[in-house]
């Protein structure tokens, strides 16, 4: 079920970064936090769409390892600055790995945010999706599912297995016909015309009517940022 958070306000400067999947080879979302970090991107609210990861789960340990330098600079960030991470369909079961920042669960999305007197519904995008891919996501994030398949990953050969194909996969292509997707999403939400909606997941970085879809940070090194009243494109 969604969840409505009533105090939940978009600031003013907000910044919303989308599908970054960091590795090894795909730096952006480090390059992009070193910059707020240092104050040469300034904010005071971020929020993290989704698959910020190539992969990340707390119980899977191989992936917490290299990604630890990673997790230590969001946290550090959240000291001075308020971090929301919603889950994505590459990372989940993150709440022990992140410290006063706020994890929303892909059964929390939607959540709903309040910003210049309109509702504001945010999602990674996963919602909305066939049985049969709820059924595969819930025993994915299954943290029993997660703790088994660790046990079994001796000497970390089922991670960098994964490693490396999720490293060799294309992630990056755009929607022919994107304005009547955009469409199907907003009846999928049954939003009133002054709402808006905002998701990664597909990568594609355009709006359409009152439907944002951000930036896969991994294709283009973009996200974008509240500058005044309006959902801006920036470039890193």
């Amino acid at each position: 079920m969604p969840s409505f958070h009533s105090q939940n306000h978009i600031l003013e400067d907000a910044i919303f970064i989308a599908d970054s999947h960091y590795n090894s080879q795909r730096i952006d979302l480090e390059l992009l936090l070193n910059q707020i970090k240092n104050n040469q991107i300034k904010t005071s609210q971020i929020f993290f769409m989704g698959d910020m990861f190539d992969f990340l789960s707390y119980e899977i340990k191989y992936f917490v390892k290299i990604n630890q330098n990673i997790i230590n600079l969001i946290n550090n960030i959240a000291k001075t600055k308020e971090i929301i991470y919603l889950e994505g369909n590459h990372d989940f079961d993150i709440k022990k790995l992140f410290f006063n920042i706020k994890v929303i669960s892909r059964d929390e999305q939607y959540s709903m945010w309040k910003y210049n007197n309109k509702n504001v519904y945010i999602s990674h995008g996963d919602i909305y999706t066939p049985f049969t891919y709820n059924i595969f996501t819930k025993i994915l994030r299954n943290r029993y599912f997660l703790k088994i398949l660790n046990i079994f990953d001796i000497n970390n050969q089922i991670s960098k297995y994964f490693e490396k194909r999720l490293m060799s996969k294309s992630i990056c292509h755009d929607f022919e016909y994107f304005d009547s997707f955009a469409e199907k999403r907003i009846n999928e939400y049954s939003i009133y015309e002054n709402d808006l909606i905002i998701e990664g997941h597909f990568h594609q970085g355009k709006k359409y009517k009152n439907y944002i879809n951000i930036p896969s940070l991994a294709c283009g090194n973009k996200y974008i940022q509240i500058i005044n009243r309006k959902f801006e494109v920036k470039v890193i």
